[in-house]
């Protein structure tokens, strides 16, 4: 039996801690901490993008589409408005009818003119024309009885002449848009359109011309056209019979504007005298 002193036990000394256990248990902390972290980056980096990175794609992808589609409606949109305007703007000609394409039209509207008289125009002039009692027919739209030319051995009448035409005279000095023609068949005629104040071969200039044509065919002349006298001059026949070549004009048409003295009104006053003094020099000279 133990006896101590004062007569109640000695309470033992505790165990002092041991310093190797603790840095042990600090060490495996950290371990558990970094194993953590390099397995949550290498989840995120190899699968899919964080928070951040989710918000900007989302946000990027609209903006992306939203450029993109207005570039493709527009690329889309360009090609079917220059196909519809290639169709527009090509010429199908009808059967036996031959369009021709010339400088693009003024801005002010044409109209139909009125021609004062028609006459056969030859090399020399009107007194040679082929035909002249039938000249007078194919102006003002026409009687239905069509002019002809002689007829003659070749297309190029039989290298005995240049040419053989109609001469219009507008009665006064027009500014000419176009002119048309309504031909026989088949095609196979060259044409000019020759205007001038002169009715004189060498004064007259040559505002257009087409190769090869019948039916009906449209003539654009040069916007700055203005003259009194047309001359439809043909320099190559087409066929009419088995040897024989001819060309019929069953009527010929003048378009554009008649020249006038005063503005429309509205006009300053000094614009309706600039125009009286334009329109002085052009007679004038």
């Amino acid at each position: 039996m133990t006896s101590y002193p004062n007569g109640s036990p000695r309470p033992e000394p505790a165990e002092p801690p041991r310093p190797g256990r603790r840095w042990k248990a600090g060490l495996a902390a950290l371990v558990v901490v970094f194993v953590a972290l390099a397995s949550y980056d290498l989840i995120s980096g190899g699968t899919a993008p964080g928070p951040a990175a989710a918000r900007t794609a989302a946000e990027a992808t609209p903006r992306a589409t939203a450029e993109a589609t207005p570039r493709a409606t527009a690329a889309a949109s360009a090609r079917a408005t220059a196909a519809a305007s290639a169709r527009s703007t090509t010429p199908v000609p009808s059967p036996g009818a031959s369009v021709i394409s010339g400088p693009a039209p003024s801005a002010v509207a044409a109209s139909l003119l009125a021609v004062a008289s028609a006459t056969a125009y030859g090399p020399d002039g009107t007194s040679d024309g082929d035909h002249p009692n039938l000249a007078p027919g194919i102006i003002n739209r026409g009687d239905g009885q069509a002019w002809h030319s002689s007829w003659y051995a070749s297309p190029e009448f039989g290298n005995l002449q240049s040419g053989t035409g109609l001469l219009l005279d507008m009665g006064e000095t027009v500014n000419l848009s176009r002119v048309q023609l309504v031909l026989g068949t088949p095609a196979g005629a060259d044409v000019q359109v020759r205007v001038g104040n002169m009715s004189l071969p060498d004064d007259m200039a040559v505002a257009a011309s087409a190769s090869d044509v019948g039916g009906t065919v449209q003539l654009r002349v040069n916007t700055a056209a203005s003259a009194q006298y047309v001359l439809i001059w043909f320099t190559r026949l087409p066929p009419d019979s088995p040897g024989k070549y001819r060309v019929s004009v069953y009527s010929a048409t003048v378009y554009g504007t008649k020249r006038t003295l005063f503005a429309a009104p509205g006009i300053k006053s000094s614009s309706k005298l600039d125009a009286i003094r334009s329109y002085s020099i052009t007679i004038c000279s």
